[in-house]
């Protein structure tokens, strides 16, 4: 009889090891593919973002460039304004696609306001030549550029860094 019983917890012990190490393993696969579904997903915010941010200093440089069209009125803008082309076509495009794949509230709010911000210079270049356009319009982009950058390196838990652009060349040393 004593050695059924052994015989019975020798068995009874190594399902039960073969069972916990299978929940063990199968917990340490979990980990990892969430732990590589995170990555990609960072990964792809961060290009989505990226190119998002280019495409509005594209359409900006469009809109302040001296061979740009004025139009009476479009989808970007019932005033009139200069024409953003291709390049606001993009930040369309990227703006709707941060909508679907930002994981904070900030990220898309901020990336409406930056739209928003290039819209608003569009509407200011109508009224100026080349080159005329109130700093304060542009400014208003690059403070719209910061706060993007900040919501979304917040979102993707990058550190924080200075994102005050320069907008000069530093000064040249005396010899």
């Amino acid at each position: 009889m004593t050695q059924v019983i052994l015989a019975f917890l020798s068995v009874t012990g190594a399902l039960a090891g073969v069972m916990l190490g299978s929940l063990l393993n199968a917990r340490v696969q979990r980990a990892s593919w969430q732990h590589q579904e995170t990555t990609l997903s960072i990964r792809d915010r961060r290009t989505t973002y990226a190119a998002f941010v280019a495409a509005c200093r594209e359409w900006r440089a469009t809109v302040l460039g001296p061979d740009v069209q004025i139009i009476p009125a479009s989808s970007v803008s019932r005033l009139p304004h200069a024409d953003g082309g291709q390049a606001r076509v993009h930040v369309v495009r990227y703006r709707a696609e941060i909508g679907l794949i930002a994981h904070t509230t900030a990220t898309v709010q901020a990336a409406a306001a930056l739209m928003l911000a290039v819209g608003r210079l569009s509407e200011a270049r109508a009224d100026h030549e080349a080159g005329r356009v109130p700093e304060p319009f542009v400014e208003a982009c690059r403070e719209a550029e910061r706060e993007f950058n900040r919501a979304a390196r917040a979102e993707l838990r990058s550190p924080e860094i200075s994102l005050v652009t320069p907008t000069r060349l530093p000064p040249v040393p005396e010899s």
